[in-house]
This record gives C-alpha cells, structure tokens and sequence, in this order.
C-alpha cells in the first residue's frame, strides 16, 4: 500500500465516524452516473479525471455528485462517498 492510499483510506475512515448507524435506513437510489461518479471519487481519481473517464464535462460531474450528494443526506463530496461506501452502494 502506498502512502497516498493510506491517507484516503484515513480519510475514508474518518469520514465514516460521522455516519450514524440505524436498523431501518431507508433504501437510497443513485442513479448509474451518480454511482459511477461516486465510485471513481471513491478510487481516489480527481474530479478532472472521473469527468475524463465518464466521457463528461466537470461541470456534468459537479451535477452528477451534488444530485448524489443530496441523495444521501450528506455534508460533502467526502462524507457522500463514505455514505455510499457504508450503505454498500459502491464497491472499491
């Protein structure tokens, strides 16, 4: 492992302490391109490289993880990602 997937995994972590666990949560549908959007923050990818990877603008990107964002009842693009990580929306 090297350092830099240490510090996303710390992060990751981190992120995740602020997710309060339920019994009951409530089923979250994320589009495909919100999940993939998701999924390549998740890697580690910049957002310039996701929108590169997704064939989109970052501006499309920015609508794709704001609209997730949302979704998930989360703070940031940080804690979305660990939201959907934690809710077994995405798999890295």
């Amino acid at each position: 492992m090297n350092v830099n997937h240490l510090v996303k995994h710390e992060l990751n972590k981190r992120a995740l302490e602020f997710e309060h666990k339920g019994d009951c949560a409530p089923t979250i549908m994320l589009s495909p391109r919100e999940l993939s959007a998701m999924t390549y923050l998740a890697k580690g990818m910049t957002r310039a490289q996701a929108a590169h990877e997704m064939d989109i603008s970052e501006h499309t990107l920015r609508v794709y993880i704001e609209a997730a964002r949302h979704k998930l009842g989360a703070l940031n693009t940080t804690h979305a990602v660990a939201r959907a990580l934690s809710h077994g929306l995405i798999i890295v």
